[in-house]
């Protein structure tokens, strides 16, 4: 095949194609630049107002400049046309190709996901918004006119293309020619009346049902002039239309089918399209605020920054989830879930995927994160045992229940459609639910495990603490018997003596034994939290600490999503093979089952978990109040101690004195010894039972009453030598009779 090349661009291939144009893919072969052209196909079969119209097109384009609008490009030298031809339109290229082409896939089969939808809706309305202030209404909104592309962040953007029907609005912002496809076309487009730009608001919010839903709002299936007929009749508030099992058109309020949003998202979306999806193009989108600002895209602003937090309810598999008001506390978020599952605030275990809990004295914005392609979830858990938990399995959709229950009852095309759809989404939600409760269940391990670290060091602590006490008691239990048999010797031989003392260290002594039973405790305790550890040890080895998915409901899923595409794929003439529900039913049993065994037994150890963690707190009363004991008796141990070494010091002081008062009644030569055996005595009632300081302050003693009596020696000699010295003459002779 002949590449189709100019300039050194080359003709990739094309991208699509409308009623007159064709967009083609250009590829430079030096530096793999990538640009969008937009050229004419039958131009010459084109009238003067069509080729204005495309005219308009290109000088719209040109004009604009906003993220969420395609952007125009210069078209390169060589790709360019003639004067006399209509004019190229070359824009960006956005490779994530168009909404459709998203829509159509099995996994969008009942619509995309919430974190997709915030940020297309965010997107696109920016976009709209940015082309009404320019006074230009877009006219054809459409899934086909919504590309995507990848930003330097790798974020999905949304872009408007295709502004072919486009029409800038004249003074009087009215205008009445009938533009745009019918699918998504406003009431008024229709019937051809005037109309302004909340036809927009109209295409827009059709749009935005389909991506919530998967399919459109109204009677998607019905004729035109019946759709007008049947749809006129809704009231403002109806949002959606649908024919029952009688073939009778409904009404709703609500959004009826299943949808990837969590509750309160829902309720906010389905708040919005109220304003949209008005037939009175005067009450459409909910008129001005002062600010001159649609009301329509207020409310999805504060809508789109509105903090949600989601809350799985582990015990009944439950996803809760609450809008966060501003200064919201951690009490009454958790009032607000009390008032709904009747778990009381102390009983609330609420606890993040790292398996910590919220800082209670923080904001409730604690428990949100920024919205991502992963859903942040929290997981609620109530403290105690979880011998019988409530589990509420999600229910089959009705329409998957009736192929269910009548495999093969044939059903139109589109309801088949529908049924199978709603069987993919249910194989999909029991993925995604037991994806959560894995994670729930490691949530609750890292908790268990958090807790059982801080545990074994206060048991550590204990059991450390307590053999410092018993080791204490014996130094005390030895010293105690080294004074009181000291004491008994140094009383035999005529020492220092009190019976008071002796009787009172005695029954210090046997009061002190008690401590002994606080080891028993402790060796109680200390079994416990053993087999506790024990049991821990073997749950992490269970296979669910180290699952992350269930393969069985895995091929489920993708199975369903393979016969969905089959069914939309095999075109109006090969549909016969498929009208037998019976191999998405067989798909949709199988996942049923493998569901009912895989939470059965991922319950039953979460159970172990919650009963460990339960067994757990209900040790570690025991635990601290050992620690206290203990801490308690050692206190008491060495005030004991302290005691009894005052009281020997005490000793100490009276036997000071008395050594004191015999040196100064002795004479110089006899004085020595009484004093050495003060000493000795003080000694012996000191005893190596008393502190180094003692013993000490012993010898010191001593060693001054033997320099005294050296001292007293000396100074009697020097006295006797100067007396024999003297002239003693003058007294008179003694007197020997």
């Amino acid at each position: 095949m002949a590449v189709n090349s100019k300039g050194g661009w080359i003709q990739d291939r094309i991208l699509g194609s409308g009623g007159f144009g064709q967009v083609v893919l250009w590829k430079h072969e030096d530096n793999d630049q990538y640009i969008a052209i937009k050229t004419c196909r039958v131009q010459n079969e084109m009238t003067e107002k069509h080729k204005q119209r495309w005219k308009l097109e290109v000088d719209i384009m040109k004009r604009l400049d906003h993220t969420n609008v395609i952007a125009a490009r210069d078209v390169p030298p060589p790709l360019e046309v003639t004067e006399n031809e209509l004019p190229l339109l070359a824009m960006e290229y956005c490779s994530g190709g168009d909404l459709r082409k998203v829509l159509n896939l099995p996994e969008s089969a009942c619509g995309l996901k919430e974190y997709e939808i915030r940020n297309l809706v965010k997107d696109i309305s920016s976009a709209i918004e940015y082309l009404h202030g320019k006074r230009i209404i877009h006219r054809d909104l459409k899934p086909e006119n919504v590309v995507l592309t990848q930003s330097e962040d790798n974020k999905t953007v949304y872009k408007l293309i295709d502004l072919g029907y486009a029409k800038e609005l004249d003074q009087s912002s009215v205008c009445t020619s009938f533009v745009g496809t019918l699918q998504y076309l406003a009431p008024e487009l229709f019937a051809s009346q005037k109309y302004t730009c909340t036809v927009d608001y109209w295409s827009f919010g059709t749009v935005v049902f389909e991506c919530i839903t998967g399919y459109r709002p109204f009677l998607p299936q019905v004729p035109p002039v019946t759709w007008h007929r049947e749809v006129c009749q809704k009231s403002p508030e109806d949002i959606c239309a649908y024919y029952d099992s009688d073939g009778v058109v409904k009404f709703s309020k609500k959004i009826t089918s299943p949808t990837h949003l969590c509750r309160s998202m829902q309720a906010y979306f389905e708040q919005w399209l109220r304003i949209m999806l008005r037939w009175d193009p005067r009450q459409r989108g909910g008129g001005l605020g002062e600010d001159r600002k649609p009301q329509c895209f207020k409310f999805l602003d504060t809508m789109l920054d509105m903090k949600i937090v989601n809350i799985l309810n582990v015990s009944t598999n439950q996803l809760l989830s609450y809008p966060l008001m501003e200064q919201l506390s951690m009490q009454d978020l958790q009032r607000t879930i009390e008032q709904e599952t009747k778990i009381k605030v102390a009983d609330q275990d609420i606890l993040f995927a790292s398996g910590a809990p919220p800082e209670p004295n923080q904001g409730a914005s604690q428990c949100w994160n920024v919205p991502g392609e992963e859903d942040w979830v929290v997981f609620l858990f109530k403290k105690g045992d979880q011998n019988d938990p409530k589990i509420k399995f999600k229910s089959i959709p009705p329409r998957v229940q009736q192929i269910v229950k009548e495999p093969s009852t044939l059903l139109p095309y589109p309801e088949q459609k529908k049924a199978w759809a709603e069987a993919v989404w249910f194989c999909n939600e029991q993925v995604i639910d037991f994806k959560r409760l894995i994670l729930s269940q490691r949530a609750a391990m890292l908790s268990l495990l958090r807790t059982n670290s801080s545990f074994l060091k206060l048991k550590a602590k204990m059991v450390n603490e307590c053999d410092q006490l018993l080791a204490k008691l014996q130094y005390f239990k030895e010293s105690l018997q080294f004074d009181l048999n000291t004491y008994a010797d140094q009383r035999a031989t005529g020492g220092i003596v009190s019976d008071d003392l002796f009787k009172k260290w005695k029954n210090v002594g046997e009061e002190m034994e008690m401590i002994k039973t606080q080891r028993e405790q402790v060796n109680r305790v200390d079994q416990l939290a053993t087999a506790l550890t024990t049991k821990i040890v073997e749950l992490q080895r269970s296979p669910f600490a180290r699952a992350k998915q269930n393969e069985t409901l895995e091929e489920m899923e993708k199975k369903s999503r393979e016969l969905y595409q089959d069914l939309r794929q095999a075109g109006r003439g090969n549909r016969e093979q498929y009208k037998d529900h019976k191999p998405m039913v067989q798909v949709v049993v199988k996942c049923v089952m493998s569901r009912d065994k895989s939470l059965s037994d991922l319950y039953t150890h979460l159970n172990k978990i919650c009963g460990c963690k339960h067994e757990l707190f209900k040790i570690l009363p025991d635990i601290q109040k050992c620690c206290k004991d203990i801490s308690e008796a050692s206190d008491k141990l060495l005030k004991e101690q302290r005691s009894r070494q005052e009281d020997i010091w005490n000793l100490v002081r009276r036997a000071q004195i008395q050594a004191s008062g015999d040196v100064a009644r002795q004479d110089s030569r006899s004085s020595s010894n009484p004093g050495s055996d003060h000493a000795s005595m003080l000694l012996s009632i000191c005893g190596e039972s008393t502190a180094p300081e003692s013993i000490r302050v012993c010898e010191d003693n001593k060693e001054q009453v033997r320099r005294m009596g050296i001292m007293l020696d000396d100074v009697l000699r020097e006295q006797d030598e100067y007396t024999s010295m003297m002239d003693w003459s003058f007294l008179p002779p003694l007197d020997n009779t």
